[in-house]
């Protein structure tokens, strides 16, 4: 019966390929690949790194994927390097005199896998099922951690995004108790030529679009919060009732609400 090396370079050599073109289809070493071919399992990393490849390879290779990573595990067996990763009690009961038969799920045409109804039983499958059994746990476990932060990273970042807009408004105070159908008159002051628009933004209308000479005035009303686009915020005032504000500085966009700040002045007038 042909090795698990030899089947791998077989087929490689089949379809024409060199090695250096399958480590670059596979993202695996070449090193690993030769020692593969040359029935060398023995590399300084996980074994579960290794039966990977050794999936990958085959099924790069159109070969019976199972088959080989089954073969391998039994290799292992066979040598006794599975004792260093089981349980010695249950390698301890198996009947290790009877023969090791191949895999009755491959294909009955391939003569590596056809067999006799005859055959003795593969007393070595259930220590097979064991141990993919415990390489499927593990992979089970690191979905499940996986998800897990994922789910956790989604919400930190849904909860930053929170806090950043709830704290994104640019209005010139804080905002008290407010009726918001009132429309309230105000007026941009432009101490150079500028350019600007203003929008409402709920009902969503646009207020103003256009130049407003240097020293001259713009009277509009609006009813709730509105954003104002300027070319040069440091140029613009905005008047409310009987007070005027300088623009922030630092972006060509801010919100203000002058229904807010009227009814500031109201407070204040009324307290005095």
């Amino acid at each position: 019966m042909q090795s698990i090396g030899d089947r791998l370079e077989e087929a490689r050599k089949r379809r024409g390929i060199t090695i250096r073109e399958a480590a670059e289809a596979t993202k695996i070493r070449s090193d690993y690949l030769n020692n593969f071919e040359k029935n060398h399992f023995t590399f300084d990393i996980p074994e579960i790194y290794i039966r990977g490849f050794l999936r990958s390879y085959a099924g790069y290779l159109k070969l019976n994927t199972e088959k080989i990573v089954t073969d391998y595990s039994a290799l292992l067996i066979g040598e006794g390097k599975s004792s260093k990763r089981e349980n010695r009690e249950f390698f301890g009961r198996l009947e290790l005199q009877q023969p090791i038969i191949e895999d009755a799920s491959s294909d009955a045409g391939d003569p590596e896998t056809a067999h006799s109804e005859n055959q003795p039983p593969n007393y070595f499958q259930s220590a097979i099922t064991y141990l993919q059994g415990i390489e499927k746990e593990l992979w089970i476990k690191i979905g499940i951690a996986a998800t897990l932060s994922l789910i956790l990273i989604i919400s930190l970042i849904w909860g930053i995004s929170a806090i950043v807009n709830s704290s994104g408004e640019s209005d010139l105070i804080p905002e008290p108790q407010i009726n918001r159908a009132e429309i309230v008159p105000f007026t941009l002051i432009a101490n150079e030529d500028l350019r600007v628009d203003v929008r409402q933004l709920d009902p969503e209308l646009t207020l103003f679009a256009g130049s407003i000479p240097k020293n001259e005035e713009q009277q509009l009303q609006a009813m709730g919060v509105i954003s104002i686009n300027c070319s040069d915020n440091e140029n613009l005032r905005i008047r409310i009732g009987d007070q005027s504000f300088r623009a922030p500085t630092g972006k060509a966009s801010f919100k203000i609400n002058p229904l807010r700040e009227l009814t500031r002045q109201r407070a204040a007038d009324a307290g005095n």
